[in-house]
């Protein structure tokens, strides 16, 4: 029982001792992203989206948020698609960055999958993701109800790293803050996509896509938009 005292009263001096002589962390001005999204990704043209007045309120006042919706162009409903991407950058406040899956329950989403999926960038590097399958209700114009399903595709990215876990996130925080001295100020990107192979043309506007052709067009969506604005994925100027 002594030993473990002992034990337990050198490390909470090594820890003081730290804290008292460690460098001020670093890195935490710069995001790892730039604050902006390009109007054109692939064969998508984005239109830009203001905020909502939900996340306004809800996220600290110094947090940016950066929204477009991304649009083939065309006439034919037969050839259109739209995914909504956005990029949220955290300020001093923490509470910017956050698990996703909280928000869209709060928005009445169920999450029917969860997995990591792979990104192969033209660059040849390989970007991680995390895909959520999710489903709600939704009443259409003539009574019915139908079950509208989509995919929120995002992933954390830091100063250099990026990762799709949050847990990781939170880990590679201590890691980088202890061993590199940085401070990472974290940005959170995501693309979120319809389903619509359930849904009328008249309703949706956009072409049928099954599950698995809405989540090939995010993911080529992110293959243009992620090296645009991430800063470790950007080809050498």
């Amino acid at each position: 029982m002594i030993t473990r005292a002992f034990i337990l009263f050198v490390l909470c001096g090594m820890t003081m001792l730290l804290c008292q002589f460690s460098p001020q962390a670093k890195g935490g001005n710069e995001a790892g992203v730039l604050a902006e999204l390009p109007m054109v990704a692939g064969s998508f043209v984005g239109e830009t989206e203001a905020p909502s007045a939900k996340e306004r309120e809800l996220l600290p006042a110094d947090t940016i948020i950066v929204k477009r919706a991304y649009r083939t162009p065309g006439r034919s409903v037969e050839n259109r698609d739209l995914a909504h991407a956005s990029l949220v950058i955290a300020g001093n406040d923490s509470r910017s960055i956050h698990r996703p899956e909280v928000c869209l329950d709060g928005q009445g989403w169920t999450i029917t999958d969860s997995r990591v999926r792979e990104v192969k960038l033209l660059s040849g590097e390989t970007l991680r993701v995390r895909d959520l399958a999710i489903e709600r209700e939704v009443l259409l114009g003539n009574g019915t109800k139908l079950p509208l399903r989509a995919h929120y595709v995002y992933w954390f990215v830091g100063a250099d790293v990026s990762t799709p876990n949050n847990l990781d996130r939170q880990l590679l925080s201590l890691r980088d803050s202890v061993l590199r001295n940085v401070n990472h100020r974290w940005a959170y990107p995501s693309v979120m996509a319809r389903v619509t192979d359930n849904l009328p043309p008249q309703q949706s506007g956009e072409r049928r896509r099954t599950d698995a052709e809405t989540v090939e067009m995010i993911l080529a969506l992110i293959r243009s938009l992620a090296p645009r604005f991430q800063k470790d994925l950007m080809p050498p100027t």
